[in-house]
């Protein structure tokens, strides 16, 4: 039987990385054959960004069988919104028509990497960091949890007809939880950060404390400013440089702390028997935090129903290939 192309596309805030993906039908087996990434800032527009991206593929969209684009933000059916939006407008419905697409989807960005854990890519070791040693269970509720540009969670179960589902949230904007069973040293810690953010915060226009303000963008500046008063232009990327330099100790600590601690949030509301599976551009260029003995802490600040747990595979989808496989996964189901 003859492979079935599918081109997916993995559209963050700042970049779109498009990949040229080929399924066997009758092993069901997908195998990510090329991969490109433009940067947002370098096209004038949506044409153009396609335009680069087929020329780096050596690949005409539409000679595609499907194309399936996980995408950051809501899809209308028209056009992808953003809170932030994108440089250009995103009006995919419009580009496909003129462009003679074939069938096609624009789905949530962490939905793709749900759908990569229903696929044999978790079985090669060296796609995941596993943080625990628990099997996961097929059937089992699991979730994707997105360190990135900003903090996505996805959760979706497959069902034993090989079919799927998805679930909805946007846990990443829930404030952050006072923990219930941290240490002193810890807890210590913790309330000195949220009295110094609070009033950080209080100056500006959006005075709003989550997760999402904490672990990804400016909010790891406004960490590293905690621990280091005098770096007060200090940008999230030059506190990254100074993260993956080993330059601030404590920081690292503390990052890894508050992680563990919106993991352990997660665990107790999804109870997800498939795993926690992290990734994002944040989570992959820092994978030294989740070896710290904070993250871990941060999790067991929130005892209730530890032994159940325990019990939930944990790992962090360290290869790049996930999401262009998991949105391939979804077009094999939804479009084919």
């Amino acid at each position: 039987m003859m492979t079935i192309t599918i081109v997916t596309w993995d559209l963050g805030a700042t970049k779109c990385t498009a990949g040229l993906v080929e399924y066997n039908p009758s092993t069901q087996a997908l195998s990510c054959k090329k991969h490109f990434t433009v940067k947002l800032t370098d096209a004038a527009s949506l044409e153009d960004l396609i335009c680069q991206l087929e020329q780096g593929l050596h690949f005409t969209l539409f000679k595609a069988d499907a194309i399936c684009i996980g995408a950051a933000g809501h899809y209308d059916g028209k056009y992808l919104l953003h809170t932030n939006p994108y440089p250009y407008p995103m009006h995919f419905a419009n580009t496909a028509k003129l462009q003679n697409w074939p069938a096609f989807a624009v789905i949530h960005d962490y939905a793709s990497i749900v759908c990569s854990t229903f696929t044999s890519y978790m079985d090669n070791p060296k796609n995941i960091k596993r943080l625990n040693a628990c099997s996961m269970k097929p059937q089992g509720r699991r979730v994707a949890l997105g360190l990135g540009t900003g903090l996505g969670l996805k959760d979706g179960v497959l069902l034993a007809n090989g079919d799927f589902w998805l679930g909805q949230n946007e846990a990443g904007h829930i404030g952050i939880t006072t923990p219930p069973n941290a240490n002193q040293t810890h807890l210590i810690r913790h309330n000195e950060i949220m009295r110094y953010l609070h009033q950080k915060s209080s100056q500006q226009s959006n005075s709003t404390l989550t997760f999402e303000k904490i672990l990804t963008g400016q909010g790891t500046a406004n960490l590293f400013q905690f621990f280091y008063p005098d770096e007060k232009e200090i940008t999230p990327e030059e506190v990254g440089k100074k993260m993956r330099n080993g330059d601030a100790d404590e920081l690292i600590d503390t990052f890894a702390w508050y992680i563990g601690l919106f993991v352990g949030t997660t665990q107790l509301m999804f109870m997800p028997e498939g795993g926690v599976w992290i990734t994002g551009g944040v989570a992959m260029n820092h994978l030294d935090v989740f070896d710290r003995p904070d993250f871990f802490a941060g999790i067991y600040a929130s005892p209730a129903y530890l032994m159940q747990r325990e019990e939930y595979p944990l790992g962090v989808l360290q290869n790049h290939e996930h999401a262009l496989i998991g949105s391939a996964y979804y077009a094999t189901k939804r479009l084919l």
